[in-house]
């Protein structure tokens, strides 16, 4: 997936961390970088398609619920460790790229916040979310929740 090879340099390069909420956002209030979109109804499609195209060698997917799909990858061993090392990490749990599709009901339609970031579990426990803002990506999520029906906010 191109997403995953953007990798190791924006890892490194206009990052922000933020400790990891399992909680949908509410309309607006996505973290930096994550693209919104409402949906008339249930978006089956979208948390299809995202878990379809989420076939690389090294990628899995990941579904706690009905409303949540994730794409993770594993960074090449020297990614992972300068991430490491760079944000406290642990070699007992690596880091991971997460592509995150996370929806909840609102009186409005459906919302779904669709989101990138490194995890990066932490020695202490628990784990990092370090985000890479970045345009191009963020477009692309923008699109690709357009293109699955949604109006982006």
């Amino acid at each position: 997936m191109r997403w995953v090879s953007l990798g190791f340099a924006l890892a490194l390069a206009g990052c922000t961390e933020t400790t990891i909420s399992n909680v949908a956002p509410t309309a607006g209030d996505a973290a930096n970088g994550a693209q919104q979109a409402y949906f008339p109804a249930y978006p089956s499609d979208l948390f299809f398609a995202a878990a379809a195209i989420c076939d690389g060698p090294a990628q899995t997917v990941v579904q706690p619920g009905p409303n949540e799909v994730r794409c993770e990858s594993f960074p090449n061993p020297e990614s992972a460790a300068a991430i490491i090392l760079q944000f406290n990490g642990t070699v007992q749990a690596l880091p991971k790229f997460v592509i995150s599709f996370l929806g909840r009901e609102t009186s409005l339609g459906y919302l779904v916040t669709a989101d990138n970031y490194i995890r990066v579990p932490q020695r202490s426990g628990g784990a990092q979310q370090v985000r890479f803002p970045d345009p191009l990506v963020s477009g692309e999520l923008s699109d690709l929740l357009s293109a699955a029906g949604g109006q982006p906010l």
